[in-house]
């Protein structure tokens, strides 16, 4: 089996993404969220739009995030068991590699496999690139094509995750944990999953698959 994780919410407590945006992008980033959970945006699209308008330096937003880390309980040792258990432990978000790669360096797992937004920064803010698996740049589908591209490495994939950039990569996933707000969308889907508050609840029934 193969363990895909979003991070945002899932791994950590808190979204760091959405604290960024609050605390340092223009009031425009609110009304660009509103057209993506309407639907008029996908996730991709979004963050390159709402991104933008963050002009801060990348080391600013890093020691931002190194006080705001609130890792979700349980992990460090869920990773671990996956370790010992030889089960490729493999986060991919659609949140972006400046963050999720200073929160990973602080708790000492640098070297987690993650595929995320890609990020460059200069004056005119914060430029973001989304691939596929193949190395294209993609609007849209990130988290389903990399798991479609996974299931080539292993049929098995458990999918743990919180919210709605997760939805449709969790109808293909064979397993699916859900916490936040996914287990709302999910209701209305013939989607079988388990709930979760902390990582030590998905080892526990990892551990019987």
């Amino acid at each position: 089996m193969i363990i895909q994780c979003d991070f945002d919410g899932t791994v950590t407590r808190n979204n760091l993404s959405v604290l960024l945006r609050e605390n340092f992008a223009s009031a425009d980033w609110q009304r660009i969220e509103s057209d993506y959970l309407d639907g008029s945006l996908t996730v991709e699209q979004s963050n390159k739009l709402q991104y933008r308008l963050i002009k801060e330096s990348k080391e600013k937003l890093q020691e931002f995030v190194r006080q705001h880390i609130e890792l979700r309980p349980g992990f460090l040792e869920f990773v671990g068991y996956c370790r010992e258990s030889a089960i490729p432990f493999i986060i991919v978000s659609s949140g972006l590699d400046f963050y999720i790669e200073t929160v990973l360096a602080q708790i000492g797992m640098p070297d987690l496999e993650l595929y995320c937004g890609q990020t460059s920064f200069s004056k005119d803010g914060i430029s973001v690139s989304y691939f596929n698996p193949e190395g294209d740049i993609i609007n849209e589908g990130f988290k389903e094509k990399h798991l479609t591209w996974l299931k080539k490495r292993d049929k098995d994939i458990i999918y743990i995750g919180d919210g709605l950039s997760d939805l449709e990569a969790a109808r293909h996933a064979d397993h699916v944990f859900a916490t936040g707000y996914l287990p709302g969308l999910l209701s209305a889907e013939p989607v079988v999953y388990s709930g979760f508050s902390n990582f030590n609840d998905i080892l526990h029934q990892v551990c019987l698959l």
